[in-house]
């Protein structure tokens, strides 16, 4: 019998090189959709704490405005402005509430922090703070109308916050210097509105 080959069996050498390719070029793009997802997740857990971060110390801060009574800037040239009936911006607001305690919440830039004092006691209203700002617009009591004295109430605050993650949060792997969120609201005293 003169050279007839016999048929083979199983894979050959090509053929097993070719599958191996297309199993690794599978795997890898398996991979990549995958660190992709998860990168995406991290992305939109830490956008989500920094809104929710910001929401909950604009809430609180706007609800001090809404119930508290005797605003005014926190510092001297603002004072004066707002005081001649001048549209003001600054970084923070004095206050006094029902029981007349003095609330200052102030822009603490050093620290990346809104510091909220009571009756001199210190509060962290938020963390990571790249921007505040409270824009206040004056106007006058019925009494101060009739005597014709200075702008003394406040019409309308109008709040602008910024917060960026700032990678020291325990629970969560967060990037410093990484996403920015800016919320603004704007509030009216209650017993300023009628």
């Amino acid at each position: 019998m003169t050279g007839r080959r016999g048929r083979h069996r199983g894979v050959g050498l090509v053929e097993l090189l070719v599958a191996l390719a297309i199993s690794a070029a599978l795997l890898t793009a398996v991979a990549v959709a995958t660190d992709a997802s998860f990168r995406a997740y991290a992305i939109n857990e830490e956008q989500s704490n920094l809104m929710q971060r910001g929401r909950l110390g604009l809430n609180r801060l706007a609800t001090y405005i809404r119930t508290c009574k005797e605003h005014q800037p926190i510092n001297a040239t603002p004072i004066t402005n707002f005081a001649n009936g001048t549209l003001v911006t600054d970084t923070g607001i004095s206050m006094f509430n029902e029981a007349g305690e003095q609330i200052d919440v102030e822009f603490d830039a050093v620290n990346h922090r809104i510091v909220m004092s009571k009756d001199g006691t210190a509060h962290v209203l938020a963390r990571g703070v790249v921007a505040f700002q409270v824009k206040m617009e004056p106007m006058k009591s019925p009494a101060a109308i009739r005597a014709g004295g200075d702008f003394d109430l406040l019409r309308r605050a109008t709040i602008l916050l910024t917060l960026q993650t700032a990678g020291n949060l325990a629970d969560m792997n967060e990037v410093e210097d990484g996403q920015l969120v800016t919320l603004s609201s704007s509030v009216m005293p209650r017993r300023n509105a009628w």
